[in-house]
């Protein structure tokens, strides 16, 4: 447990002996979860005070911070490569340069924008959120199990071959860690975190089949990246349910 919160999240933990372990993937939810309960509460306080735009931002904000921004940093490490069309070692190497690409940038600001608009829908429910960074973290285990990783000091490495138990333990928190909002009765849509799982994990099937057929084993970057796409993806789903209340 400790080992997916050490990795996942900025909490001042006591430093690890070791790095972490493949099996520890069943606990990515959980890390998912505290970021979750982060984003419904900045989001809560921050709305009732300065408007559900501004509550947006101020979401990013805290996740950013919450997460060391490991993920902001791989998704645009992630179009960096994708967008230079090079072959697939080439542009592995390009996503681990230092310096983040003018196309990486741009993609990542667009994504963020896109981010906070959907982020505005949740002032009718703020406590759905909690929903979406859990179904993130799902998916990057549901990843890990089906796709090999670089053994060349990439990130993904240590959590090479987790194998499917703990990919399915951790599909199976979330499930229950999704079903949280439920448990508000002013919330209009009860069972929103399960379908925004559902999305995410679809997300990560596709985005794994690309991955593969692209760039081959899975690196660092490719992690973080499918869990911001996967997260993403599950606040569109988000959004339509609550337009339609």
């Amino acid at each position: 447990m400790r080992d997916a919160l050490r990795f996942l999240t900025t909490l001042p933990l006591r430093p690890a002996a070791g790095p972490p372990a493949p099996s520890s993937v069943r606990w990515f939810p959980l890390a998912g979860l505290v970021l979750g309960v982060t984003w419904a509460l900045s989001y809560a306080a921050t709305n009732l005070y300065l408007g559900p735009f501004v509550a947006a931002a101020v979401v990013l904000i805290a996740d950013g911070m919450m997460t060391g921004g490991l993920h902001l940093d791989a998704f645009a490490d992630v179009v960096d490569g994708v967008a230079s069309r090079r072959p697939a070692e080439e542009a592995v190497r390009i996503m681990r340069e230092p310096q983040v690409g003018a196309v990486g940038a741009a993609g990542l600001i667009l994504a963020c924008l896109l981010r906070v608009s959907l982020l505005v829908l949740a002032a009718r429910a703020p406590v759905t959120l909690i929903a979406v960074p859990i179904a993130g973290r799902a998916a990057m285990a549901l990843l890990l199990a089906g796709t090999e990783t670089r053994q060349d000091g990439s990130l993904a490495m240590a959590f090479h071959r987790p194998g499917r138990r703990p990919a399915l333990e951790a599909v199976g928190l979330a499930a229950v860690l999704t079903l949280a909002p439920a448990a508000v009765r002013t919330n209009p849509v009860p069972f929103a975190g399960l379908i925004c799982l559902g999305a995410a994990l679809v997300a990560a099937l596709g985005y794994g089949w690309w991955w593969r057929g692209r760039f081959g084993a899975l690196t660092g970057d490719g992690v973080g990246a499918c869990g911001f796409v996967a997260e993403t993806l599950a606040l569109i789903v988000l959004g339509l349910q609550l337009d339609r209340v």
